[in-house]
This record gives structure tokens, C-alpha cells and sequence, in this order.
């Protein structure tokens, strides 16, 4: 079975494998490590970097929604993957698929659908996003840029990155706008009055 919008997973790999000018670039944003450390130095940048209190505190508040966003959504899709594989990998179904992704990336092992590095990447974007809109845009620019990475390496289907993208903005969202306003007195302000006493924030 392959899942709607397939072909298109099989036209844009075609390109990639005659030898498309963009390889370089996406064999760079695609891997597990520039575009997440580059998002996380972000994030310990908004923790630490604001010049007022109140900013801080309201920046820190943000980054914890990510953070806390990215560990559940990322639990989300490995109990979907658990439950359900659907279809098999672009790879495993079209030879330039497995061109692009054998030269630009390598084969992950785990299911396709939904796309966990989109599920926890937008988390992180979206909880950023709540309390600061540019530092969010920027994340959310990094966010997209590293899911279609994975989907221009013949990795993930359209509709795995749309699926785990949509798991990662409604988790933070709930987490910040249900969960955070009936634990902020409770738990969120002697948490960071704790990590402030520590001078961790």
C-alpha cells in the first residue's frame, strides 16, 4: 500500500537522482544533527539571553512548552508506530528513492508514517512560536526545511511529514494553553523560582 500523494515522493526523487543542485544543501539539513542543534542553541539562547526578567521568564516559559512538547509528541509516534506501519518507506517502493536516500542520508528502520523529526521539530516551533513570534518564525523556517529534507531524500512521504508536523503543533499548543495555565501557581512559578535560586534561569 502506498499512502495519497505518493507520486510525488517518486517526481521529486527522479530529480534528485539525476543529479539536482539542491543534493548538497538538503544531504546537509537532513541529518540528525545541524538542524537540531542549531534549533536547540536557539532555544538555550531564549532561556538565557533576554535582557529583563520579565521577557526571560516569559521566553523560558516557551522553551519548557518545546521541550516538554518534543518528549510527548515524540512518545505519540512511537506508540503509532507501534499500533500501525501503513506503507512501507518511499525507498522501499521507488529505485531513485532509495538513490536518494542511500547517497544522501541513510535507511532508518522505523515506521514511515507519521514523521517523528517533523512531530518533535514543530513542537519545538510552536512552543517558541506562543511567547515569541520571531525567534518561533525561525524555528518554524528550520522545522520545515528539515522535514522537506526528509522528504526530498526519498525518506518520508508528504502526508508522514504533514501527520507528524500536526501532532507536534497540537501537543505544544494544548500544553500551553490547558496544561500551563492550570499548573502555573503549583508547579510552574516554584519551578522557576527553584531554577532561578540556582541561577539556571
Amino acid at each position: 500500500m502506498t499512502p495519497p500523494g505518493a507520486i510525488l515522493s517518486l517526481w521529486l526523487t527522479e530529480r534528485v537522482a539525476n543529479g539536482a543542485p539542491l543534493n548538497g544543501m538538503m544531504s546537509l539539513c537532513v541529518n540528525d544533527f545541524f538542524i537540531p542543534v542549531s534549533m536547540t542553541l536557539i532555544l538555550f539562547g531564549l532561556w538565557f539571553g533576554a535582557r529583563s526578567r520579565e521577557r526571560r521568564e516569559h521566553n523560558q516559559r516557551g522553551v519548557l512548552c518545546g521541550i516538554i512538547g518534543l518528549g510527548l509528541s515524540n512518545g505519540i509516534v512511537w506508540i503509532i508506530n507501534q499500533l500501525s506501519n501503513p506503507w512501507p518507506r518511499p525507498f522501499d517502493v521507488y529505485p531513485s528513492a532509495k538513490w536518494a536516500a542511500e547517497t544522501l542520508f541513510y535507511f532508518p528502520t522505523d515506521p514511515s508514517f507519521p514523521c517523528n523529526a517533523a512531530a518533535v521539530a514543530f513542537a519545538m516551533a510552536t512552543g517558541v512560536w506562543l511567547v515569541n513570534r520571531k525567534a518561533g518564525a525561525v524555528l518554524f523556517a528550520l522545522a520545515t526545511l528539515w522535514s522537506f529534507a526528509r522528504f526530498y531524500c526519498g525518506v518520508h512521504y508528504l502526508i508522514d511529514i504533514v501527520g507528524g508536523a500536526l501532532i507536534g503543533v497540537i501537543v505544544a499548543y494544548i500544553i500551553f494553553k490547558v496544561v500551563f495555565p492550570r499548573i502555573e501557581k503549583v508547579v510552574l512559578d516554584p519551578l522557576f523560582g527553584f531554577m532561578r535560586r540556582l541561577h539556571l534561569a
